[in-house]
Formats: C-alpha cells, structure tokens, sequence
C-alpha cells in the first residue's frame, strides 16, 4: 500500500499497460496525481499487488469514494480483501470490473461481516473510430471560461439523476480542472448548449469520455450521441489510440446509442456499497 504515486507509477504502469481499459479509472487518476494537479487527499493510498517481485495487480482507494479494483485474475482480489481488513480498513463500498468485484466483496464478508448490496451495474464501452449521427441540428464547441456556472449546474444535475447514493466532487474545482485542460465539449443550437461531454487525459493511450449529461428538455434529439462523437474524435485526434466510456445497464437507451456511433462492448462493471450484516 502506497501513498506516493510517483513510486506506484514505477511499479505499475507496465503492467496497467497490459489493461489499459478496466485500469482507465486508476490510469487517469494517476496521471493527474503526478502532474501535481490533483494531489492523493486524506487517506487515499495505492495498492500494488506483488508476484515474484513483479506487479500482478493493482486496486486504487481514495476516500470518500469506493475501493476501485480493474480486471484481475482469480485469487488477487482476496488477497487485497484480506490485505486491508488486516490492516483495519474501513470502506463504503467496492467498484470495478464485475468478477474482481464480486470476488473482493465476498471474501470482505467473510473477513469483516459487512455485505454488499448492489448500486449500479455498468457496462465499459471502447472505440477506435466512431460514426456521428446524421442531420442532428447543432455544432460543436470547447467550453470556456464564460460556462464555468452552467458547467457547474450540469454536472451537479448529473450526479443527481445518475449516481446520487455515489459521494460527490467538489464541482467547483472538477470544473476548474476541467476547463483548465480544455476537457469538456457543449453540443450548442443556435449558440445555445443544449448538451455536453467530458472526456479525461491520456492513461496508457486511452482517453475516457463522461460524464455525457443533456438537461431533460433537450432529450430525445440526438445531441447526446453527436457530442460524445464529437469529444470522441477529438480524444483520437489528440493522440488516444482508443476511447472508453462506462454506461448504466438500467438504461439500455444510452448502450444502443453508443453503439450506433461506433463503440463496443470491453467488460461489466459493478458499483456495490457496503453495509453491516444482519
């Protein structure tokens, strides 16, 4: 378990090269963390799992947000259960990749009592090409400066539709972190932005879009689909060998667009919160 994320990217990043997609989330925060523009806060800490004195896998917990686990092979999610129930450990919840999840939150039961019940089940998409729609009205833009407050209004209406149960950002700084590496697309009629699409530097040659948000009065008319096409391709134009984005299972609205312009399915993804057992 380590706090220094320039001594875990030593150690990990060839190996999170070999997934660069179930890693994205870790890959990302890494990059950003040693940057220096988001410092590891509080208790967060990394965690590299070691075999034969060689990386095998990795898990990422910054509170107050859930212990994030990638793809990994059987076995290794136990030892990082084992691992932190040992060290005392407390944590709201377990996200990522669905088997490494359903493997952690079982041996964290029987190590600890505490269950998991179910959040929200995703699903990772990734494209290396994508197909906008057609003869959807409107153009596409950088957001600037002057919707730094829509901006702020929009993600805060997304968490609260998509993922309210998740803990939130502080959105005052992700939308300063945001603009600041020209990370956010608005899908504008008329000059007026009626949707929008984040998309994360690079980790390991993939860039992330999300979160995709179009207020309800503006639904239905495509522009969701043509700005996460447009901040797609602008992901691949700047360098990312493939783009990754998660959806909600529950909304099979949201897969069938992404797959209409061009991504396709890499692996289910789960979101489970702990809670004592009965």
């Amino acid at each position: 378990m380590l706090r220094d994320a320039q001594r875990f990217a030593e150690l990990a990043s060839a190996w999170m090269a070999t997934d660069p997609y179930s890693t994205n989330v870790i890959g990302a925060h890494l990059a950003t963390t040693c940057a220096g523009k988001q410092p590891l806060l509080g208790d967060g800490i990394w965690v590299a799992v070691l075999e034969g004195g060689k990386v095998a896998g990795v898990a990422m917990h910054t509170p107050p947000h859930n212990l994030f686990l990638p793809r990994l092979k059987s076995g290794l999610p136990s030892q990082i259960a084992l691992a932190l129930a040992r060290s005392g450990r407390t944590l709201p919840g377990v996200t990522g990749e669905v088997g490494s999840v359903d493997e952690f939150a079982r041996t964290w039961a029987k190590q600890t009592g505490i269950v998991s019940h179910l959040r929200h089940a995703m699903r990772m998409y990734r494209s290396g090409s994508v197909s906008p729609p057609r003869s959807v009205q409107g153009q596409p833009r950088l957001a600037g400066r002057g919707d730094r407050v829509l901006l702020m209004q929009w993600l805060t209406q997304f968490h609260a539709e998509a993922v309210p149960d998740s803990p939130a950002d502080d959105v005052a700084e992700l939308v300063e972190r945001r603009l600041a590496h020209y990370e956010t697309w608005l899908w504008c009629v008329d000059d007026t932005p009626v949707s929008l699409a984040g998309c994360s530097r690079l980790a390991s040659g993939l860039a992330r879009v999300g979160p995709v948000y179009t207020p309800s009065e503006h639904r239905r008319r495509g522009y969701g689909a043509s700005v996460t096409a447009h901040a797609t391709q602008a992901a691949l134009d700047g360098g990312a060998a493939q783009v990754v984005l998660y959806t909600d299972l529950a909304n099979p609205t949201s897969n069938a667009i992404y797959q209409s312009i061009g991504y396709i399915p890499d692996h289910d993804a789960e979101e489970r919160s702990f809670v004592q057992g009965m």
